[in-house]
């Protein structure tokens, strides 16, 4: 029977498993790069009914056909409606894209129209932007903070920034990932891919908080253990943890996975977003953030033994 039941020998393979999930999403990046809808660039979504029927192909010919379209973005909506996004256009180009379609498909009744402006959408993404750096700060300051009573050789900082740094992991997973689904379903990336994130980052956190939590406890219950060997004391935490936060994650998992399958088109990309980001955050508490803040300790461990 090993020693150690989630860590010793086995840190490594979680580090490769980790580094392989990262792959595939970087290189989406790189290759495909982002797909920023009309709240990151600006430009004009057109949401629309016809008459007579029309296939999203048809629309889309018909639609690229037309000199006032730049920058077409083409899906169906619920109600066998379809989501137009152009780069901006005005009032006028906007009655001649109507009409041009009225002569094909008969009535045209708009579902919806907005037209975001450059400035608005460059407002926006400094907005995201400082929302997931601030979000990210915060949760260093937090587990810093609440962390406070451990003492050497266990740095409290350690915890927190670890915690980040397993979020970044699971931020470019999530990312990555979604830039796969987007390439080949046409998704972009709107204010509701942000507030996912978001929303990724906190489960994510909390998670890892909920294992580091007892790793804590543990600690100051048997400080000896705690110096002579972290990684049976974080090892222990790990198994002491396992259930709930599995338990945890999964009842968000299984009700996520529904709505993708049963949700509306409108809303499937936030929900797939969500359900991605919270299945690699409940993977990365367990085989990322702890080992990451392991093999930290038995470095900074053996620096100081080192230098003294």
């Amino acid at each position: 029977m090993t020693k150690y039941m989630f860590l010793g020998k086995k840190k490594k393979w979680w580090f490769i498993a980790s580094g392989l999930l990262m792959v595939p999403g970087i290189l989406a990046l790189i290759f495909w790069h982002l797909p920023f809808g009309i709240d990151f660039k600006g430009g004009t979504e057109l949401q629309i009914k016809t008459e007579k029927a029309a296939t999203e192909d048809e629309l889309r010919t018909k639609l690229t056909g037309l000199e006032q379209v730049r920058g077409l973005t083409l899906s169906k909506a619920e109600d066998n409606s379809y989501l137009i996004r152009l780069l901006p256009i005005t009032e006028e180009e906007h009655r001649q894209i109507t009409d041009q379609l009225s002569q094909d498909y008969g009535n045209i009744t708009e579902v919806q129209f907005q037209s975001v402006g450059p400035s608005v959408s460059q407002d926006l993404t400094k907005k995201a932007i400082t929302a997931v750096v601030l979000a990210a700060l915060l949760i260093v300051l937090y587990l810093a903070y609440s962390f406070r009573g451990l003492v050497a050789p266990i740095s409290s900082w350690r915890f927190g920034v670890t915690a980040v740094i397993a979020l970044t992991h699971d931020l470019v997973i999530t990312v990555g990932t979604f830039a796969i689904f987007a390439h080949y379903l046409h998704y972009e990336i709107d204010a509701s891919f942000i507030t996912a994130l978001l929303t990724v980052m906190g489960f994510s956190v909390h998670d890892t908080i909920v294992v580091f939590d007892r790793t804590r406890e543990n600690a100051l219950k048997h400080r000896e253990i705690a110096e002579r060997d972290f990684e049976e004391l974080a090892d222990r935490s790990l198994s002491q943890t396992l259930n709930r936060s599995l338990a945890t994650s999964l009842t968000v998992i299984f009700t996520l996975t529904s709505l993708v399958f049963l949700g509306g088109d409108s809303i499937r990309p936030f929900v797939l977003t969500l359900l991605i980001g919270i299945t690699i955050g409940a993977y990365s508490s367990i085989f990322t953030a702890t080992p990451l803040v392991v093999v930290w300790q038995q470095w900074a461990v053996r620096r100081a033994h080192q230098q003294s």
